[in-house]
């Protein structure tokens, strides 16, 4: 992903009308400013977005808040995921088991 379509990515995702897709991409646009990147375009963003991208892409970033599972391992996603639904069908049957 170049910087320009990370920055057009977190436009979408910042106003609502995306998901992010990596913690690189979500990091960058904290850093730039949620509001600033709704607001600004990419020819006015290009020099200090693409620094921060370089940064974000470099480092090894926290979960997304309220998306952890973006940029996990498959692994991983796949793991919460079922053991999220184990939880669920066991849960649904007998309130005391797991809680």
């Amino acid at each position: 992903m170049t910087a320009e379509e990370a920055f057009d990515a977190a436009a979408l995702a910042a106003c609502g009308k995306g998901e992010w897709p990596s913690r690189a991409v979500f990091w960058s646009a904290v850093r730039f400013g949620m509001k600033a990147v709704e607001a600004a375009r990419w020819a006015d963003a290009e020099e200090r977005w693409s620094s921060l991208w370089r940064v974000a892409v470099a480092e090894h970033l926290p979960p997304i808040p309220d998306a952890p599972l973006v940029g996990a391992p498959a692994s991983v996603v796949q793991a919460k995921t079922h053991l999220a639904r184990m939880h669920e069908i066991v849960g649904s049957r007998r309130q005391d088991v797991l809680r």
